[in-house]
């Protein structure tokens, strides 16, 4: 294989830019070992912003799927399985909370579960470094001269445009690194597949059309593993779900996919043992900055204010009525206000 030089890479993004979302997703995973896409990574993220102005990252979801770990050796690339099994069991699943605006996005009881991996605390400089590392993976590292692994990006909606609007509050657009290929969106490849009329559907609605039930959306690690399963279920439909008594290939237990339902499949991934990140902590209370507990297992207390309630004094005297409910998750040491 020749070296992905820069100008390569700006070559390859040329000639994907001029066919649909889903004709690139699908030719991703279909390409022999011959094909540009072989050696690229397919990489879904999912930024979440605090509620309110001034917007902060909160958290970030991560999925990665590197190609050339499940081609056979033939150059082939194996058979997906029931449901995209095969391939979706290859995802590299993280939740990624930004330490100090972890807060703004907490309840009393804490933040939404993640259910497919490891959830890691992080400070913005530490996501940016994880970013900046997973969009450059060398090919070989033995040869770094072979260049950087092609990056096929994937966000959902307007999650990315956001990104894009925020971007001083955060500095990462995927579309600006040089080894970016291709920028594609969840919740279109749908409706090119045909699994829906609508350009906007939500993730709800689209993963109802497989099945596949929806478990704390609004943790962004959780959004980006369903929107990586919406594309990745829309784009091979054919291969999934096409047979005799199929011929449309509606989504169920039809063709490849007879042997289970789609609902399987995804609780397997929650079950699948996934790495943690070589980023951050695992433990970290944004309640009282103590990297020993977590926010559920803190017993701080403070001298009496007022009323003696425990919290940022500035935020429980707002104006603000969603900074007063805030105000029980962080002492003021650690609001982001201050």
């Amino acid at each position: 294989m020749s070296p992905f030089t820069p100008g390569k890479l700006l070559q390859l993004r040329a000639s994907l830019s001029a066919h649909p979302d889903q004709e690139v997703l699908r030719t991703y995973f279909k390409g022999t070992s011959g094909s540009p896409l072989c050696s690229a990574v397919l990489v879904t993220l999912h930024r979440k912003w605090s509620a309110h102005a001034p917007y902060r990252l909160t958290s970030l979801g991560i999925t990665t799927y590197t190609r050339g770990s499940s081609t056979t050796s033939t150059g082939v690339p194996p058979t997906a399985g029931p449901h995209a099994e095969n391939i979706l069991r290859e995802l590299w699943c993280l939740h990624l909370v930004i330490r100090p605006f972890a807060h703004l996005d907490s309840t009393a009881s804490g933040l939404a579960p993640f259910h497919f991996g490891h959830t890691v605390y992080v400070s913005p400089a530490e996501a940016l470094d994880m970013l900046s590392a997973i969009w450059h993976q060398p090919i070989d590292e033995q040869h770094p001269k072979q260049g950087f692994r092609p990056i096929v990006y994937m966000s959902f909606g307007d999650n990315d445009s956001l990104g894009k609007m925020r971007r001083p509050a955060f500095d990462f657009d995927p579309a600006t690194v040089d080894t970016t290929v291709a920028t594609l969106d969840a919740q279109i490849i749908p409706q090119q597949a045909k699994i829906t009329r609508h350009a906007d559907a939500s993730l709800d609605y689209l993963l109802l059309q497989f099945q596949v039930p929806v478990f704390h959306q609004e943790n962004a690690g959780n959004a980006a593993v369903y929107a990586a399963v919406a594309a990745v279920l829309s784009a091979l439909r054919v291969d999934l779900y096409a047979s005799a008594k199929n011929a449309a290939a509606k989504p169920g237990r039809s063709g490849q996919s007879s042997g289970k339902e789609a609902g399987e499949v995804v609780q397997g991934l929650m079950d699948w043992p996934t790495p943690a990140p070589p980023w951050g902590v695992d433990v970290y209370c944004w309640r009282c900055g103590s990297g020993e507990h977590g926010f559920g297992e803190c017993e701080m207390e403070e001298e009496e204010e007022g009323e003696g309630e425990v919290g940022c004094g500035k935020c429980r005297v707002s104006n603000q009525q969603w900074r007063r409910e805030n105000a029980g998750t962080h002492v003021e040491g650690l609001c982001s206000f201050r």
